[in-house]
């Protein structure tokens, strides 16, 4: 059963590459890594990576490599890890 706000992150993200094709995990991994990622950056650069400037998602596994519009892309692992790799 898909829970309210898987149902609300599938409305919200459905323009945006990949997102469909996601599995369940990986959403539910987007989802919380994103969120810590967000709130871990200060105001003038969380401007940079809201929901409107990702570009693409591609899940590989167990991580997802998510695309920034600025060119930026992070991997996103389990336990709300991630790390800049370009």
């Amino acid at each position: 059963m898909i829970n309210v706000s898987n149902m609300f992150r599938a409305f919200s993200m459905k323009h945006i590459k990949g997102f469909k094709a996601l599995s369940s995990y990986q959403k539910d991994l987007f989802d919380s890594t994103y969120k810590k990622h967000i709130f871990s950056l200060n105001k003038k650069n969380r401007s940079f990576y809201t929901e409107s400037h990702i570009k693409k998602i591609k899940g590989e596994r167990n991580i997802v490599k998510v695309y920034f519009n600025n060119g930026d892309i992070y991997l996103y692992f389990p336990n709300n890890r991630w790390k800049k790799i370009s």
